[in-house]
Parts: structure tokens; C-alpha cells; sequence
């Protein structure tokens, strides 16, 4: 509830808070902060803060400046409602505003990924980006299985990043068609 109702508010995000927190009786809320800055912990069967699960930042790290993330509470939430999606291996569209740092995320994440289990790949999309290039791209990156049923490598999960949705160009019908493609797929 708190995430499927509440994560796409962009304005009275209090109010919301407010509301959920006057609504869970069983386990309530803690008092301080809003809704989103806490998890339920099923162990210990109460919430806690996610602050108290960010990973520490490793002043180690000696890779490309644009690659560092600093860990945060908000990294932390993104990156585990990303692995329960692929845990249970539903799609997702993630949503924000520009500068918001969904690719950043996103990267880190894959980054971070068993690739004995997963099969990761980005296609930035933009004005030029057509359905054949994405065809394209979606084929590299799968197996043929028995007749036309493709899927990922055996026994690994395929997770595609398809950033900048909007930008392909909008054709004389006024469609999209990478994302007319996009929608056949997951359609199918």
C-alpha cells in the first residue's frame, strides 16, 4: 500500500503519510518521519527505519567519478524494490524527474548482480532508436528454445534497462514504434 498508492504521489505525500499511519492498527507506525522511511521487518514483526540498513560507503573505491554512489536510504528502498520485482520476476517501469538518478541506480544495481544468475542489458533510447534496433538488441540478448519461444540463457533471469522512454521519434501515425514493440512483447 504504501508503495503502490503512495510512491507515485508527488504532492501531499504527507497527508498520505498521515492517512496510512491512522490506518495500520495491528503494527503501528513509529510516530516520527513519514510512511516511506520505514520497512517491515517480518522477523522482528514491527518497522524499522531504512537508514538503519544502508550499506557504508567504501572510500576504497578507485573506478570513473560518474560510477561513484554514495549509499543512502533512498539508494537502499530503490535498489530492494527493484530486487523484489526481480525476485518475483515482474516488470517495472521507474518512474521519476529528470536528474532524479534512476540510471545511476539502476547501474549500481546491476552492477551488483550474480551474473552466474542474471543477464543484464541497457538500451538508451533516442531519436534515431527504432523498432529494428530494439528488436535487435532484445534478440542478442536471448536463446531460442523449442519453435518460437524465446527466453533467457537457461536458468538465468533477463533484466533489460530501457532508458530515456520517450525520445524514440513519433512517426507520421503518431505512435512510437520501439515502444509499440515494447507493448507487443509484454502483451505476448
Amino acid at each position: 500500500m504504501v508503495w503502490a498508492f503512495g510512491g507515485p504521489i508527488s504532492e501531499n505525500k504527507l497527508q498520505y503519510s498521515t492517512m496510512i499511519k491512522g490506518l495500520a492498527i495491528k503494527t503501528k507506525f513509529p510516530d516520527a518521519g513519514q510512511i516511506y522511511d520505514y520497512y517491515f521487518d517480518p522477523l522482528t514483526i514491527s518497522w524499522k527505519l531504512w537508514s538503519e540498513i544502508v550499506k557504508p560507503y567504501d572510500a576504497s573505491y578507485d573506478g570513473l567519478f560518474n560510477n561513484l554512489v554514495v549509499p543512502t536510504a533512498e539508494t537502499t528502498r530503490q535498489k530492494f524494490l527493484i530486487d523484489v520485482h526481480r525476485v518475483t520476476k515482474k516488470g517495472m517501469l521507474f518512474i521519476g524527474n529528470a536528474g532524479t538518478g534512476k540510471t545511476v541506480i539502476l547501474k549500481d544495481y546491476f552492477a551488483g548482480t550474480d551474473l552466474e544468475k542474471t543477464v543484464c542489458s541497457t538500451l538508451n533510447f533516442n531519436n534515431y532508436t527504432d523498432s529494428k534496433a530494439l528488436q535487435t538488441v532484445i534478440e542478442s540478448n536471448v536463446d531460442k528454445r523449442t519453435g518460437k519461444i524465446y527466453g533467457p540463457p537457461s536458468g538465468k533471469i533477463l533484466m533489460f534497462f530501457m532508458d530515456d522512454l520517450n525520445m524514440p521519434k513519433v512517426d507520421k501515425y503518431g505512435t512510437q514504434s520501439p515502444i509499440c514493440l515494447i507493448r507487443q512483447i509484454i502483451d505476448y
